[in-house]
């Protein structure tokens, strides 16, 4: 099995959708909305960065990965492998300004579909499905409000627990993502899918490089150092609060001079709350 996650949100818009890539990126999001929705014949990435404040809601800060079809249609993938704290109306908040910034000066015509994939790495429902989606549906007659909005939550646990498939693309997907599949069966994905055979080797291209791979090693110490304090508190009884908790690391953070961004995504606390602690 692999020692580097390529779910690492970091990893992830690095390798997935940096220029040159669209094809690759165009395949994993057909092979979601495969059985839903007319597949898209070509993508352009808008952005593929990570995004700190609290422009987005009071996450610190999430993976910006949106592009836009030829057809109108607008795609933001999100990773997600925690289980967070309104992780669901973060999510319909996220959606909600995209879908709404769409229309220029309120024109209501002028307001594009947008697609929302969350690909998860945790229990997310008590009836787990491996590819669910959502849209704004009435119970009566299943009334269907609009597809200008949709959710596909793409679950790796749930995934783990079913009979793969290699000739489902979103099978080959999600084999190629889960850190837990093993040598043989993403090999064996990797000569069946060109697109994710070019993934594959943008990753390996990724990780070669010393900068990227310090970058990379840098946010996971981080984010084991936060982790570890935390749980040593907890132990010692010393827990006054996650928020004057996350408070205390993020100062020491700052004082080691690890980057506002990064503390920020790791804490969940603003970037505004940050610069006020550090000119202290």
């Amino acid at each position: 099995m692999r020692s580097f996650n390529p779910l690492n949100d970091y990893l992830f818009s690095q390798y997935m959708a940096t220029e040159g890539m669209e094809n690759q990126l165009k395949s994993f999001i057909n092979a979601v909305i495969l059985e839903d929705d007319d597949s898209i014949k070509s993508i352009d990435i808008i952005a593929n960065k990570m995004i700190a404040g609290e422009i987005k809601g009071k996450k610190a800060c999430i993976l910006d990965l949106r592009s836009e079809s030829h057809d109108g249609r607008h795609f933001i993938i999100e990773v997600q492998n925690q289980n967070q704290y309104y992780f669901k109306r973060r999510s319909l908040l996220y959606l909600a300004k995209e879908f709404s910034i769409s229309a220029k000066e309120g024109k209501l015509g002028e307001l594009k579909p947008h697609i929302l994939i969350n690909i998860v790495n945790y229990k997310f429902c008590k009836d787990e499905i491996y590819n669910q989606k959502f849209n704004i549906i009435g119970n009566v007659n299943n009334c269907l409000y609009s597809k200008y909005l949709t959710i596909y939550n793409i679950n790796i646990v749930a995934f783990r627990k079913i009979k793969k498939d290699l000739n489902n693309p979103l099978h080959r997907w999600m084999i190629f993502f889960d850190i837990e599949s093993s040598d043989k069966l993403i090999k064996k994905v990797i000569e069946m899918d060109e697109d994710i055979k070019s993934a594959d080797a943008k990753f390996n291209e990724l990780l070669s490089d010393e900068e990227a791979y310090h970058d990379y090693q840098m946010r996971q110490l981080a984010i084991m150092e936060f982790e570890g304090e935390l749980s040593y508190r907890e132990e010692k009884g010393e827990i006054k609060g996650k928020k004057e908790e996350k408070m205390e690391i993020a100062i020491n953070m700052l004082k080691k001079g690890l980057d506002l961004n990064l503390i920020s995504e790791i804490t969940n606390l603003p970037i505004s709350k940050l610069q006020t602690l550090n000119s202290k």
